[in-house]
């Protein structure tokens, strides 16, 4: 896939010997006007769109305007090229294939942009998910997204045509229990919801888990070394801490414990005051305050 960019843009992305850009994913999420057309049609648009390009030169475009919904595709074998600070747009993008596809991207308002260097695939269980799920276009639901991620070969999953997925068994070593579990709590959370309207439950990723793919952070109760379930127990637990301290020293709960600092303990269960220390929000004072009824709740 050949990617070109304005000399006046800043590119932090790793290049190959020919000095073109070298990557696993293009995300692009902005207001933009567009136009697809084949053989046979031809469509125009103007929306906010999610725009993932692959380096096999597959294309998808989703409108965000309403939900989320497919609005074009290009499978596979597209030349990508990206021009930035036009007159006209912040970017432009196109897509053109060998049988006549051709797309063109206009963004006025360009929200996010992501390009992340082949060979560094992520070690994110959650980020997997919303990538597959993402990937799959708001087709399959939680049990088909969790058969292709532990690397099922099962005829159903065979048919999904997974060699355009980047996400086919990279939680092989884990269990579907596991996996499962996590797309419950992803979705709990609002990163994933179902499709109201659809005759089967079927999973899209909402505008909150669309701004974890456009280059947000992971939260940080996925990214534990603990089951999920463990993860939420001890949110629980230091939330009822935290109303119990806040009630007696008559202040507001984010006074003891801030939700992300609290998160955080839960997540990454520190054993000493120096681990308890390298947790966003505890401090030298927080630590000599609460670090003992903290570390001796787990």
């Amino acid at each position: 896939m050949k990617t070109q960019t304005a000399t006046n843009e800043k590119n932090e992305n790793k290049t190959n010997e020919n000095g073109e850009m070298n990557l696993q994913n293009i995300i692009l999420v902005g207001q933009c006007k567009g136009t697809y057309a084949n053989a046979s049609v031809t469509k125009e648009f103007e929306a906010k769109v999610l725009v993932t390009a692959r380096p096999d030169g597959t294309v998808i475009v989703h409108n965000l305007s309403n939900g989320v919904r497919p609005l074009c595709y290009i499978d596979g074998g597209a030349e990508i090229s990206l021009a930035r600070n036009m007159a006209d747009a912040e970017l432009e993008f196109f897509a053109t294939t060998e049988d006549g596809q051709q797309l063109t991207l206009q963004f006025t308002e360009l929200l996010a942009m992501q390009g992340v260097p082949s060979g560094n695939q992520t070690n994110s269980l959650a980020m997997s998910i919303l990538k597959c799920v993402f990937d799959l276009g708001g087709n399959y639901g939680r049990t088909t997204i969790a058969r292709v991620l532990t690397g099922s070969v099962s005829k159903k999953i065979l048919t999904i045509n997974i060699s355009k997925l980047g996400t086919y068994a990279v939680a092989s070593e884990t269990s579907m229990k596991e996996v499962l579990s996590l797309i419950d709590w992803l979705i709990q959370e609002n990163y994933l919801a179902y499709v109201e309207d659809s005759e089967f439950p079927v999973l899209v990723v909402t505008s909150k888990g669309l701004d974890v793919l456009a280059g947000g952070d992971v939260p940080v109760e996925a990214e534990s070394k603990l089951d999920i379930a463990e993860v939420e127990r001890r949110k629980a637990v230091l939330k009822e801490w935290r109303s119990r301290k806040s009630a007696e020293m008559g202040k507001p709960s984010y006074f003891v414990l801030k939700n992300r600092t609290l998160a955080e303990i839960a997540s990454r269960a520190p054993k000493t005051i120096e681990e308890l220390q390298s947790i966003y929000g505890i401090g030298a004072v927080s630590a000599e305050k609460f670090g003992a009824e903290i570390l001796g709740m787990f």
